[in-house]
């Protein structure tokens, strides 16, 4: 039995809290690729995003505030911080590169684009199922696992962003280039934010499974 299991039963609140925020991210993602997979109806995917956005700065809000009344947490405040800050910022890219494709009037996602959003979609999930099951570290090693299947989507994501951006680097319009530079810039960048919550889940398991 690991060191977690000495914590009073309570304060595995933060537990739940964070695993309703990996969900709440997962819609997000969710919705993001609904937007590109049905672009003509962007405006609502994006009014969509908007709102999933909303509702995660409000889980995020009650989670430090919880922390800053607690004086007993199930693991470190730092790791807490850390992994509920790395989930926060995957949604707030997917909602950046949202906003931007209707700001720039991007007139359809381009395919490497979508296949970028569903590697971080797949991403998205796994977190949510490690977050579940790190709630009671009765499974590390299915834990582990999900973090190496993290990591490896993150590298296909590079993959796909070097492809896409040698792709892109073959037009003529500098502008447009630029414009879709900065969303596959970010929609990458999102990725990286699902291997950073990975890297806190693995920092977790080293101290207490």
């Amino acid at each position: 039995m690991g060191a977690l299991s000495w914590f009073i039963p309570q304060e595995k609140q933060f537990f739940d809290m964070m695993i309703e925020q990996a969900k709440n991210v997962s819609s997000g993602v969710d919705a993001f690729v609904n937007m590109l997979e049905h672009y003509d109806e962007r405006d609502k995917w994006v009014k969509e995003i908007n709102r999933i956005e909303g509702r995660g700065d409000t889980m995020v809000h009650d989670i430090f505030e919880a922390l800053n009344k607690s004086f007993i947490t199930p693991i470190d405040r730092e790791d807490i911080t850390h992994l509920v800050s790395s989930l926060d910022d995957i949604l707030d890219y997917v909602e950046a590169v949202a906003v931007a494709m209707v700001l720039y009037k991007v007139e359809r996602p381009p395919a490497l684009l979508i296949a970028l959003s569903r590697t971080l979609q797949k991403g998205s999930r796994i977190i949510t199922q490690a977050i579940t099951m790190l709630k009671d570290f009765k499974n590390a090693e299915a834990i582990r696992k999900a973090i190496t299947e993290i990591n490896t989507l993150e590298n296909e994501a590079d993959a796909l962003h070097r492809s896409a951006l040698v792709e892109l680097f073959e037009g003529k319009d500098a502008i447009y280039i630029l414009k879709l530079k900065e969303i596959f810039d970010n929609t990458e960048t999102a990725t990286d934010k699902c291997e950073d919550a990975a890297d806190v889940m693995g920092d977790i398991l080293v101290k207490y499974a």
